[in-house]
């Protein structure tokens, strides 16, 4: 009787490995940990809101440039918050590294 036992015990215990492992290979093959994987292939979109900077003016008051759709916008963050400068037009990536204040 107390082999049975201990068989049953064995048995149940190799079960239970082995649906983890099952689980382990499937999340393996779906590769649903990244982003760029099977999975998540018709979920990824491209994010539009970007944050650029954030610049603290005093401890209830600071100032956010945001990026959205290629147009820069400055807020006021605070008790009342407001919007100071929107539809900036952003910089391109090529004109960061030259310097632009010499004349030819």
């Amino acid at each position: 009787m107390d082999f049975m036992l201990l068989l049953k015990a064995i048995l149940s215990l190799l079960f239970v490995l082995g649906l983890l492992l099952v689980t382990l290979w499937a999340i393996k093959y779906m590769e649903i940990s990244s982003k760029s994987g099977k999975f998540f292939k018709k979920i990824n979109i491209k994010n539009r809101l970007e944050i650029i900077e954030f610049k603290r003016i005093d401890s209830r008051n600071s100032l956010v440039l945001v990026r959205c759709d290629n147009k820069e916008h400055l807020l006021l963050i605070g008790p009342s918050s407001q919007i100071i400068e929107t539809d900036i037009p952003t910089k391109s990536k090529e004109k960061k590294g030259k310097n632009h204040d010499k004349e030819n």
